[in-house]
């Protein structure tokens, strides 16, 4: 609730577990004056603030779950009682509570290198950008004037004080996120690639930047900041495959990456994978509409899934039985060591190609679309050909297939204005409900979405 996730931190939760700099001593049950008053207490709360991203209620499972199964993968019927999506509005402002805690306190850590201090609140602003986006596109109106998410921008200093949050308009939402953005590039020392990937970097802020365009459809800034990300040398991993490998491998395509091992694991590929040999227990599957996608005359049987794309080769399996199992296969374990890429360069160029093609440059679309389609072993669009309706059409296509699996079908479907035509749902169902327990500790209460 966000009486509970919302308060600063009457303790500040840190995991073991993480990698690179994130790579310190944990500290648990500490208050936040004690937790960040030294070098070592502001690192601690900053891996506290990763493992908030890193929950299995967050990146590391349900809002990557939900951000699919809302969409032609699985039906799935919300209502404001719903008690995972509680968890998940829980999870994102529980990560936004900890950004405002190294907001409000690593300023006063005198100790601190100063481009360290800087790296450090970067990260944070960065972290709070991005959560509040995952938050707005699942329960914000899309209009300026519509009802956003609360957006708290500092620790709350008790329950009551908690329970006044009040949502903003959607329009406020977009301007704080963009906000949060813009002064986590100012700050941040670390640049794109390499090792920097595994935490919030300046390549990162205008990768996810490009994304928070195309949501507003701010197609020229949108085309923009992607040509921004592309300049700063990313490339495509030469094989699909390598982004998902078991213990996780750089590639030169990444640049958000979250670490997971067997012990700070994710649910990913257990909640996807078949049971048995294949180490899952299935409890989400690719449906065959969406196997059709790589596959056009596929009937349901394995042999008559013949594809050349590369990504559908990967993504989808099937294990041996009466009958044989259809599975989802892109984290090729169960154990949940595979890291999960926030943002890759594959999405970034098709951010670019989708910009270029609202704005009518399909000659220059064509070049980053083609690109994706060439590494998944497809030949070439001509988008100029096909027309401009048609070739938006076909690079929404190339991001349904390239990026499945990796919650983005839903925000797709409802930012284009294709939900309720897709999934022949009511059109309240574009929106997530306010959880029922937030509504019922905040005062005034929360205003609900219309419909629930």
């Amino acid at each position: 609730m966000i009486r509970k996730t919302l308060l600063p931190a009457v303790l500040v939760m840190v995991a073991a577990g993480c990698k690179q700099i994130l790579d310190v001593k944990p500290i648990n049950e500490v208050s936040e004056d004690a937790a960040i008053t030294s070098p070592a207490g502001a690192r601690a709360a900053l891996a506290g603030m990763y493992d908030g991203l890193q929950s299995t209620n967050y990146y590391g499972g349900t809002f990557v779950f939900f951000s699919d199964l809302s969409g032609d993968d699985v039906h799935n019927q919300l209502t404001a009682d719903n008690a995972t999506i509680e968890t998940l509005w829980d999870a994102l402002y529980r990560v936004v509570g900890r950004a405002n805690v190294l907001i409000a306190r690593v300023p006063g850590v005198t100790a601190l290198d100063p481009a360290e201090r800087d790296q450090i609140l970067g990260e944070a602003y960065f972290t709070r950008g991005l959560t509040f986006h995952n938050l707005v596109k699942l329960w914000g109106e899309q209009s300026s004037s519509g009802l956003g998410v609360p957006i708290p921008l500092t620790p709350v200093a008790d329950i009551p004080s908690a329970s006044q949050i009040t949502r903003a308009t959607t329009g406020a939402v977009y301007t704080q996120i963009l906000r949060d953005l813009f002064v986590a590039e100012s700050l941040m020392t670390i640049g794109s690639g390499g090792a920097g990937t595994h935490q919030a970097n300046i390549g990162a802020v205008r990768a996810i930047r490009a994304r928070v365009y195309l949501y507003q459809q701010n197609w020229a800034a949108a085309e923009t900041e992607a040509q921004a990300v592309a300049a700063m040398g990313y490339s495509l991993a030469p094989n699909y495959a390598d982004l998902f490998t078991q213990d996780g491998q750089d590639t030169p395509e990444d640049i958000f990456v979250l670490d997971f091992t067997p012990v700070d694991f994710q649910l990913l590929g257990y909640y996807y994978r078949a049971k048995g040999a294949a180490g899952g227990r299935r409890e989400i599957g690719p449906t065959t509409v969406l196997i059709q996608q790589y596959a056009p005359g596929y009937t349901g049987t394995p042999a008559s899934f013949v594809t050349s794309d590369l990504r559908g080769q990967h993504d989808i399996s099937f294990q041996a039985g009466t009958p044989p199992t259809v599975y989802g296969s892109k984290w090729p374990t169960g154990i949940g060591g595979e890291d999960f890429h926030v943002i890759r360069f594959a999405e970034v160029l098709l951010t670019q190609a989708e910009a270029e093609a609202q704005q009518g440059k399909l000659t220059e679309a064509q070049v980053e679309v083609n690109a994706v389609r060439a590494r998944a072993g497809l030949g070439p669009l001509d988008l100029v050909a096909l027309g401009q309706p048609a070739a938006i059409n076909a690079i929404l296509q190339e991001r349904r297939l390239e990026l499945a699996f990796e919650g983005q079908r839903w925000p797709d479907l409802v930012r284009t204005g294709r939900a309720v035509a897709v999934l022949a749902i009511p059109a309240f169902q574009q929106l997530y409900p306010i959880p029922l327990n937030e509504i019922d500790v905040t005062s005034p209460p929360l205003q609900q979405n219309p419909g629930y």
